[in-house]
């Protein structure tokens, strides 16, 4: 006898994506965080400067779901005296490689007491999203306990069976992986300087140049809509000491393609790192990232329903999420020469998570001035 309806097993699958919600379509940030470390703090004066950051970041959402369903229909009880509770546990692991090239100029045009610059940045992208059902549980309430203990088995095992087949079904249709080139980000820069401090006032403006599709997971491109980032950062160098520290604050438009409105974000990161010898550095750096706007979408509750089953519950599981992370970890950094190359390693570990993946960044940085 079949319990669930299709429409009961759909609603099940739905709830599996709704148990891994996270703020920003499909957890993407367009901003590394962690991205600064030591360079923030190195002296940006005139010429040009090519770093050239590893970036791996690994990290996943355990989600819980339930769903009720009334099963009178089929024991003949008054219309919701009899049920079950399915219970559905998932995995989302997200799993992103990059190099981020970016190539940075500073002139000797002054404006506003400040040097100009400018850089841009050309992301290479080894996305992937892995969602997996790790258990499936039903527990019956109503007059369903008045049901002899073999037939209560047998009706959760027919319960838990409905569920399990369109679970899965909307968990693989969450997992891809995609390598790719991704958005392309340019910044006009501001600097200024004192003998132990340098600020840089820096807007950048992200646009969608990388692949992307609607239906994965997963995409080197965040997406078809840009980004604005207005970002200050600060650095003091004295004493046998560098600290660097940047905000910055990311305002998205809409998606064209899924009708999708990532919230504002804003991002810290830090740095801290002491002098042991006359070319290395050793230090801790951290981040923050506090989502400051919910998500939105332009679509009807029709419109939205009607699209894609898979589509449709990844994405509505991020409506009106705001989500947070913090990570902090150990750094070090080589400067070779009189400032002929730097070399960075750093690894954070992450924890506070609210609505987002936790996990671990690390970077290891290749910078070089000609």
């Amino acid at each position: 006898m079949a319990i669930l309806n299709k429409n009961i097993a759909l609603a099940i699958a739905a709830l599996v994506a709704c148990g891994t919600a996270a703020a920003t379509e499909d957890y993407d940030l367009r901003y590394a965080p962690g991205i600064g470390g030591a360079d923030m703090s190195a002296p940006f004066e005139g010429g040009w400067v090519f770093q050239i950051p590893a970036y791996n970041y690994s990290g996943n959402v355990r989600g819980t779901s339930v769903v009720a369903t009334d099963l009178s229909a089929n024991f003949g009880a008054p219309p919701g005296s009899a049920g079950a509770l399915t219970t559905i546990r998932t995995n989302d692991q997200q799993n992103v490689y990059g190099l981020l090239p970016r190539l940075s100029y500073m002139s000797s045009t002054t404006i506003f007491g400040a040097t100009l610059g400018g850089t841009a940045l050309l992301p290479l992208i080894n996305k992937g999203s892995t969602v997996r059902v790790t258990s499936i549980g039903t527990t019956l309430n109503g007059a369903s306990l008045l049901l002899p203990p073999a037939s209560q088995a047998g009706l959760i095992a027919l319960v838990n069976a409905e569920a399990r087949a369109p679970a899965a079904a909307l968990a693989n249709g969450s997992s891809n992986k995609d390598l790719g080139v991704g958005d392309l980000e340019v910044s006009p820069i501001l600097r200024w300087s004192t003998e132990a401090t340098q600020t840089l006032f820096v807007m950048t403006a992200v646009m969608p140049t990388g692949d992307y599709q609607r239906e994965r997971a997963a995409n080197p491109s965040a997406g078809h809509f840009w980004t604005f980032r207005p970002a200050v950062q600060f650095s003091y160098i004295g004493d046998g000491w560098d600290v660097g520290t940047r905000v910055a604050y990311s305002y998205n438009t809409k998606n064209t393609l899924s009708q999708y409105k990532s919230g504002s974000y804003a991002n810290l990161d830090l740095t801290a790192m002491k002098s042991v010898t006359e070319s290395t550095r050793l230090g801790l750096s951290g981040y923050a990232v506090e989502q400051l706007t919910k998500d939105t979408t332009a679509l009807t509750p029709a419109e939205f329903a009607a699209q894609d089953p898979v589509i449709s519950a990844r994405q509505g599981a991020t409506l009106g999420q705001k989500g947070r992370i913090l990570g902090v970890g150990p750094e070090w950094a080589y400067i070779h020469g009189a400032g002929d190359y730097l070399l960075e390693a750093r690894i954070m570990k992450e924890f506070g998570a609210q609505t987002r993946p936790k996990g671990f960044t690390a970077f290891l940085t290749l910078a070089k001035p000609f």
